[in-house]
């Protein structure tokens, strides 16, 4: 006996030993982050690992530090876990309503991020929290809704431990079991077995043998229930779940209640067990009602005593630990709402800053908007003098230099055809009258082009025809021109390039008069892609035969091609063919 029990502290002190190591470890990590995220992970992983060994009030410790270090507008998975796991504590503490409000935080934070796995374990915290509340119909919804929700692949990579199926069935079956309606109980916990089994789990697994003995209690089944309590204390014991351990030797006080000598043994090795190992008050509270039970129905005073002060003092000490974290939750809520009302005052300072930015944004482009106006206002009036004085002066040469011209014109002609006149005077007044024509022509084209009114390429078109039409007026040359441009009278051509594409086609039909010995000549007009304006001029004279048959007139036509972009072209083809190129 000795032996054994040697054996028995050194495996107590064993694990006892590589818990705290293991502790160490995890703190030590904690220490080492550098981040906050790591902070964040690591603290809420020593929450995890806290609860894992039922040391509920350093997990609840473990799980403000995290709350303190995540931002109160985070909206992830962190949060869902945090509500998690905060449900579950809540649910150890017996704070059953605290847990609800929690699980329902976790749900609608899971449905946000439209993650099923973490909405199936939401409302499973919810529904064992009012189990304990003896709200069956609600219960049995959340837990039917977490058996909904729960995916049937998923990923296993959380901080936090998720909710297998064989929990979910398991609870179903316990709660069918306070409903007495034991054959649905077994069904559903006979399935929450086979999960369990299937993926080993170590919770799992004595959890269901504990259900199925509570079934063949309820059923007065004795022995079956006997044979499922001690299997599932071999099982828990194994997996060192000792709050299932405890649990099972009260239901075998239930199973022996009749044998003072047999309930007494599994009292006292549960007695033993809480002295031993740690295990949550509300476990414990479990443990010592059922006691209680037996021993108010077996008449055994001093131990019913013993219960009742046990019952009592946990109690007690559940009141206090409840005051305090409710209290840890008035704090951490303040806190929570201090980070906010932070978070909401930094936003404002930040909505002031960018309204002052986009006000005085606003100012400058209504000033500059203003510049703009007035330099545009100030241009179209300078453009507008401008175009009164362009008129002005082409009606002043039309009015003044015209009619002096065409008073030279009338008096050497008068000269010419004078019979007094010499021969000299004669030859005089016909130079005279051809000199002035060409100044009356030139004046004509001059006033055309800086008057606004024939800023058209039609007028333009019927400018050139007019003028072929009298240059080559009793000549033996025939002048045509025609155009195929569709809207020509809503294309626009500025005085500038007018007066250059004319001077340019006035050169080559002079030339054509003077030296091409042609007898006729054709000018066309087509629009071609991009807007660009094309001018053909074919005579059937005797073609370029020298390059400076032009003389100086060829490099004028080249300057004025360039000055308005355009491409120039001179061969001979049947004749001498122009072609002019011009962007409009």
């Amino acid at each position: 006996m000795k032996r054994y029990l040697t054996l028995f502290l050194v495996l107590v002190f064993s694990f006892g030993n590589a818990q705290s190591i293991a502790e160490k470890e995890k703190l030590k990590e904690f220490e080492n982050c550098k981040t906050t995220n790591c902070k964040i992970a690591n603290s809420f992983l020593l929450a995890e690992f806290f609860l894992e060994t039922d040391d509920i009030q350093s997990s609840q410790k473990w799980l403000n530090i995290t709350k303190d270090l995540i931002s109160p507008k985070q909206s992830d998975t962190t949060i869902i876990f945090i509500h998690s796991l905060q449900s579950e504590l809540f649910y150890y503490d017996g704070l059953f309503q605290f847990g609800t409000n929690e699980a329902d935080k976790a749900i609608l934070k899971a449905k946000q991020q439209k993650d099923s796995l973490w909405i199936a374990n939401g409302y499973f915290f919810k529904g064992i929290n009012q189990i304990e509340m003896n709200k069956w119909e609600d219960a049995q919804k959340s837990l039917w809704k977490s058996r909904d929700f729960q995916p049937q692949k998923y990923s296993t990579s959380h901080i936090r431990s998720t909710i297998q199926k064989e929990h979910i069935f398991n609870n179903i079956a316990q709660l069918k079991l306070k409903l007495h309606q034991t054959d649905s109980a077994a069904w559903y916990n006979e399935k929450a077995y086979q999960y369990a089994k299937n993926t080993n789990s170590k919770r799992g697994i004595p959890n269901t043998e504990q259900t199925f003995g509570q079934i063949y209690l309820e059923e007065k089944k004795t022995d079956s229930a006997v044979f499922y309590f001690e299997k599932s204390i071999l099982s828990a014991q194994k997996s060192e779940y000792f709050d299932i351990v405890l649990l099972n030797y009260g239901y075998l006080m239930q199973c022996f209640q009749d044998d003072q000598k047999e309930n007494n043994r599994w009292f006292e090795k549960g007695v033993e067990l809480i002295n031993q190992k740690i295990i949550n008050a509300t476990f414990q509270q479990y443990f010592y009602t059922i006691a209680q039970e037996v021993f108010k129905k077996n008449k055994q005073i001093d131990k019913l005593a013993f219960v009742q002060e046990k019952i009592i003092k946990i109690n007690e000490e559940t009141r206090l630990k409840g005051n305090t974290n409710i209290q840890s939750i008035t704090e951490q809520y303040a806190k929570n709402e201090n980070k906010l009302l932070l978070l909401q005052v930094e936003e404002l300072q930040k909505q002031r800053k960018f309204t002052i930015l986009q006000l005085i944004a606003a100012l400058l482009s209504v000033i500059i908007l203003s510049l703009v106006i007035v330099i545009i206002r100030r241009k179209n009036k300078i453009q507008k003098t401008l175009l009164h004085q362009k008129n002005e002066i082409s009606k002043d040469l039309h009015d003044d230099i015209g009619s002096g011209l065409s008073s030279i014109l009338i008096h050497a002609d008068l000269l010419f055809k004078n019979e007094e006149t010499s021969e000299k005077q004669k030859i005089l007044a016909l130079k005279i009258n051809s000199t002035g024509k060409e100044i009356s022509q030139r004046l004509n084209a001059f006033i055309w082009s800086l008057n606004t009114e024939h800023n058209t390429l039609q007028h333009f078109s019927e400018y050139v025809k007019a003028y072929g039409a009298s240059l080559f007026e009793e000549t033996p040359i025939t002048f045509s021109f025609s155009t195929t441009i569709e809207g020509i009278e809503s294309i626009k051509m500025n005085g500038q390039l007018r007066k250059n594409v004319f001077y340019t086609i006035k050169e080559v039909l002079n030339n054509t008069l003077k030296h091409a010995q042609a007898t006729k000549i054709e000018v066309k007009m087509k629009l071609i892609a991009s807007k660009q304006l094309c001018i053909t001029i074919q005579d059937n004279g005797i073609g370029l035969i020298k390059e400076n048959a032009f003389g100086n007139g060829l490099k004028n036509i080249q300057n004025r091609i360039e000055q308005m972009n355009g491409t120039f072209s001179m061969k001979s083809q049947n004749g001498l063919l122009t072609i002019l190129t011009i962007p409009l």
